[in-house]
Order: structure tokens, then sequence, then C-alpha cells
């Protein structure tokens, strides 16, 4: 009988985060809790101070529940700050690990990452049921 190989949900997380920046459409992938506590990282070397960048993610989760007590009239799902030369910051809301989670990326210039970004998100729900 062969036994089965259990990996972690941050293991799988972490190892897709890991292949689209060897792709070359992230430079960095960071998933925090609610609370702000780092849930699964793949960088490339150097790529951005981590405690910054989740200050930024707090403070924009903090914006999305401000704005989502206006009835509703709009619910933040990203959002995408993007630098002089092109490079991009995005930050993604959504429900996992029975939380409100944000995905933090940096998207180097002239890259797509939405279809990269939406698998990614349906990973990160599927391994957290």
């Amino acid at each position: 009988m062969e036994k089965e190989k259990h990996v972690s949900p941050q293991t799988m997380i972490e190892a897709e985060m890991a292949k689209v920046i060897e792709y070359g459409n992230f430079e960095l992938a960071h998933l925090f809790s609610e609370e702000g506590l780092l849930l699964a990282e793949a960088q490339q070397s150097g790529a951005i101070d981590r405690d910054s960048l989740i200050e930024v993610a707090l403070h924009f989760q903090e914006l999305r529940k401000t704005s989502n007590i206006l009835d509703d009239v709009l619910k933040i799902k990203e959002v995408v700050m993007e630098g002089e030369k092109a490079r991009k910051l995005v930050f993604r809301f959504f429900k996992a690990f029975d939380q409100l989670v944000v995905l933090a990326l940096i998207i180097p210039p002239r890259k797509s990452y939405r279809k990269f970004t939406n698998n990614l998100v349906r990973l990160i729900q599927e391994v957290s049921e």
C-alpha cells in the first residue's frame, strides 16, 4: 500500500506563487490574514520589506471595511497602485480560511497578472476548505 503524502495548504499555495514568479508575472506574492499574519509567501530576492507591505495591506483592508459600510455601494475586491515605471502593487481581498484575507502582489512592468491572480485565489479558497 502506498503512503499518501500530506502537503500542507501553505506549501501548496507557496509552490503556486513560486511558479508564477518563475514565469516572470509576479515579483512577490504574500498572503495575509485579516490580523496581518503572514500565511504564505514567495518572492524574488529583495523584492520589498515585508513589514511595510503588511502595514499598507492592513490600511487598505480597513479602507475596504469602511467602504462596505456605505450600504454595499462599493465592495472593494482589488486595489492596484501603479508606479512611474509601470510596476504595480496589487491587493486582492477575498474570503479564505474563514476570514477576509489579503493577497499582496508586486507585478513587473508590462506583465499580465489577473489570470494568474484569479487562479491563485481559487487555489487558496480550495485548500482553505
